[in-house]
């Protein structure tokens, strides 16, 4: 019998690298250096990604909200932006692939340059690459048997989209907005027919200087969005995830002298970055042969990674913190302004692990001067939940809220904040197959009558192929075989006698 073999193709979304990428940008406030900066608080926001052959290019904007104290000890401020753009070196990179980029500011300093002030940061990109690839697995053929068991596959649609909201809110009066901050996180990201449906809320922190005064004083607002993000591929029930971040805020106030109130307008814009997953459940050939012939398989394994769930959290931190300076009793605390929290998550079983570190910049007067230091309050804390499994991947995103600071000890700060955590937690699924089959020669006919001792486990699988004939011939033959066996059957086989003419 001629073997003839035949192949089937299944197409998917692979990610092919993972890579980190970092650049310097810099940013020039002429007349600046007779200022004394009090905080530099950076926002980074992507503009565009493409991928060529090697490498990956990217760009996007840098802004820079700056406080500081004048020669004449008036505490100001100012905002300066730049444009940036760097590639990052990868072999497997062609213009097929799709970049999943996620740009954050790791470090901030600043210096003079004669009469200007030099703000620098180090941008990160951590980038994913995603490219099509495609499957292709034996699926039977002429003089061939396989053992065709189903397979869980999935497949990536990644989809981008953003959208814009108001919030206005009442404060103190206030004579001057110093600075703001924002940090975007989610509450609910669900898959619908044809969109991905995202929640969340945008903590928006606004320092200001009250009415003929000098004190800086912070307010908080925590700003609930919602927006559909079109994917086509999308159906309800499918699994998924995503990623926000801050596109722009605009502030503006009007102010009420006589009732001594303020009224803040945010206009803000988010950029969101997700992705569905369709798994669906594809018969590939565990394992193959051909009988009455010798054969030589080749294998290839799959790994792909979903999302099992996704939930909130709110977590009280409070401890000792870091910092970047010195304090004692005669320092007066002012506010603690411009927070921020980064975290990361480790699974175990039945729990998982966030640590991470909220940071946050306070603002006293010491004397007639007004100064601040960074503080740093670092939290560790188990998150208990059934579906986290030892081995398992989460990814966490911590948003601050609710930051307070008091020096209870001279020389010590006490932090306490809120964070409001979304955490999703991710399976991986695996799959192996037979990718090729080489058949040999035919085999040589062995003795008229052969008798097979099967091992305890056997399946009938196993007994087909020591057997060299297709599971339903073996069944057939021999109705009487219970599966998987105990070791103390015996099949008796025969071989027929081919009559000369």
């Amino acid at each position: 019998m001629e073997i003839t073999p035949s192949y089937a193709a299944y197409e998917y979304t692979a990610v092919c690298a993972r890579l980190r990428s970092q650049s310097i940008v810099e940013c020039r406030m002429a007349d600046w250096a007779q200022n004394r900066p009090l905080a530099v608080n950076p926002s980074v926001l992507l503009g565009s990604a493409e991928v060529h052959n090697g490498e990956v290019r990217y760009g996007g904007k840098l802004y820079f909200s700056v406080v500081a104290r004048a020669a004449d000890g008036a505490v100001i401020s100012a905002e300066c932006g730049a444009e940036f753009s760097h590639k990052a070196e990868c072999a497997e990179a062609a213009p097929a692939c799709l970049a999943d980029v996620r740009l954050f500011v790791e470090k901030t300093e600043t210096r003079q340059d004669g009469r200007a002030l030099i703000l620098s940061a180090i941008v990160t990109a951590e980038i994913e690459l995603l490219a099509p690839a495609q499957l292709n697995y034996l699926s039977g053929g002429e003089g061939v048997v396989c053992d065709l068991r189903p397979a869980r596959l999935v497949r990536r649609y990644p989809c981008t989209g953003s959208t814009e909201f108001e919030e206005e809110f009442d404060t103190d009066y206030v004579g001057d907005v110093l600075a703001h901050s924002e940090q975007a996180g989610l509450t609910r990201v669900v898959a619908g027919t044809g969109v991905l449906d995202v929640s969340g809320e945008v903590c928006l922190c606004v320092l200001a200087k009250r009415a003929g005064e000098s004190e800086a004083v912070s307010y908080e607002r925590l700003i609930p969005f919602r927006a559909e993000i079109p994917c086509d591929e999308a159906a309800a029930g499918m699994a998924c995830r995503a990623r926000v971040q801050i596109g722009s805020v605009h502030l503006s106030a009007s102010c009420d002298e006589e009732k001594g109130r303020c009224r803040i307008l945010a206009s803000v814009s988010v950029r969101i970055d997700g992705c569905v997953y369709g798994a669906e459940e594809v018969l590939l050939p565990a394992d193959a042969f051909c009988p009455g012939h010798a054969c030589r398989l080749s294998r290839t394994r799959l790994s792909f990674e979903e999302p099992l769930c996704a939930f909130t959290s709110v977590e009280r931190v409070c401890g000792t913190a870091a910092l970047g300076g010195k304090v004692d009793f005669s320092c007066a605390l002012q506010a603690a302004a411009l927070c921020r929290a980064e975290a990361a998550a480790s699974v175990a079983e039945g729990e998982i692990t966030v640590e991470g570190v909220l940071d946050t910049i306070v603002f006293y007067r010491e004397g007639e001067e007004e100064n601040s230091l960074p503080v740093s309050l670092p939290f560790s804390f188990p998150i208990r939940t059934d579906r986290a499994k030892a081995g398992g991947k989460a990814q966490v995103t911590a948003v601050a809220c609710g930051v307070t600071v008091r020096q209870k000890t001279e020389g010590e700060l006490e932090a306490e904040g809120t964070l409001r955590l979304f955490v999703t937690l991710y399976g991986e699924t695996q799959a192996e197959c037979v990718c090729e089959l080489l058949a040999g020669d035919a085999e040589a006919e062995g003795a008229a009558i052969r008798v097979y001792v099967p091992a305890a486990g056997d399946t009938l699988w196993d007994t087909a192929k020591k057997l060299g004939m297709p599971p339903e011939a073996v069944t057939e033959r021999e109705p009487s075989l219970s599966f998987p066996l105990s070791g103390k059957e015996r099949i008796v086989l025969y071989r027929r006698k081919t009559m000369q003419p």
